[in-house]
């Protein structure tokens, strides 16, 4: 058999692709063993594969920071619903606020409360409470918990705020 590039060159290898037939020189090109086109046309695949793990690895990020903003969505309209549970129930009551902004600061407080619980419960997940517990322990433990979202509210839902505008800034460069 003659070389395939070389038809005066006796083959010493065959393309481990195609298999045409190669001469020494043309055998030693590439490893393994490959025609030029052959050779090729796998460069073009694996550049093709990388890309393509590329591109699946930058829209797994994106998915990701759309979740992020879609949670911080969830929490706000959390938030609205105990902020206005919380006026409502202030603004029934005889010893009710006098002034409107009382109301709109009870209002921001108690939307921030959800922002404090989602803080707690992950701040929680590094500090196990056990599933095991009277009725009690489970009535203070939720008061208790409800009480620091309400102190940590601000704060989390200020970071959190935060990080939702970094993160729709970046899923704006990514598209």
């Amino acid at each position: 058999m003659k070389c395939f590039n070389h038809t005066e060159r006796e083959a010493v290898a065959t393309c481990q692709k195609c298999g045409k037939g190669l001469c020494r020189e043309c055998a030693e090109k590439y490893t393994p063993c490959m025609c030029d086109a052959c050779a090729a046309r796998t460069r073009q695949e694996k550049k093709q594969q990388a890309q393509n793990k590329e591109d699946q690895r930058r829209q797994k990020y994106k998915d990701a920071l759309i979740d992020t903003r879609s949670e911080f969505i969830k929490t706000a309209v959390i938030g609205v619903l105990v902020g206005i549970f919380f006026v409502w129930w202030e603004a029934t009551h005889p010893d009710a606020y006098d002034n409107l902004l009382d109301y709109v600061g009870l209002f921001f407080v108690a939307f921030c409360i959800p922002f404090g619980w989602k803080f707690l419960t992950y701040l929680q997940s590094f500090f196990p409470v056990s599933l095991f517990g009277t009725f009690w322990f489970w009535i203070i433990y939720i008061g208790v918990k409800a009480v620091l979202s309400a102190i940590i509210g601000v704060p989390a839902f200020i970071y959190q705020l935060v990080k939702t505008i970094l993160t729709q800034n970046k899923i704006n460069r990514l598209t």
